[in-house]
């Protein structure tokens, strides 16, 4: 389903507000920002998603202690939070699926931003995302994703069985 700009607005409002809170929130959203690199053909992705939701997810894929942005953080971190990734988050570029490479992530309040990028992407037309983060574990997740492609900014607000959508430029 594509959303309308003031929509979109109040939805990463709420999230950024809501990243400051110590208690547990009465929402569950994540951002996903798809950029195209003309110089570098890449597309960089942006997953800004509230920790402790993450650490649930990963819990229920059996690993445990965790601690994600803290010192003694598991070394092996990055590589889970890779295979998450590649389960719950898929693109499309004119019908051609790329895979991504995860280049890390940044702790932010209550909240991570991780960060994929997709190499090689010639300028396209259509643009399809799959986005099923965190739609296991919680009913009421929605992710907002955010592309943009030469000069635009389009938007797709997508939820449990609403996963997918498309965006045509």
């Amino acid at each position: 389903m594509k959303i309308g700009k003031k929509i979109f607005l109040q939805l990463v409002l709420i999230f950024f507000a809501g990243t400051g809170m110590s208690l547990a929130h009465p929402f569950y959203v994540s951002i996903c920002q798809i950029n195209y690199n003309e110089q570098n053909r890449s597309l960089e992705i942006s997953v800004k998603i509230f920790a402790d939701d993450l650490q649930t997810a990963l819990m229920n894929r059996g690993i445990s202690d965790l601690h994600l942005g803290e010192t003694e953080e598991n070394p092996e971190t990055d590589t889970f939070l890779s295979e998450y990734f590649k389960d719950h988050l898929s693109v499309l570029v004119d019908e051609r699926l790329f895979e991504f490479h995860f280049i890390g992530k940044e702790p932010e309040d209550d909240a991570v931003w991780c960060y994929l990028e997709i190499q090689d992407v010639n300028t396209f037309s259509k643009i399809e995302v799959r986005n099923t983060i965190l739609t296991e574990i919680f009913e009421t997740q929605s992710n907002i994703v955010q592309v943009t492609f030469d000069g635009r900014t389009k938007n797709l607000l997508l939820k449990k069985g609403n996963t997918q959508g498309s965006l045509l430029f």
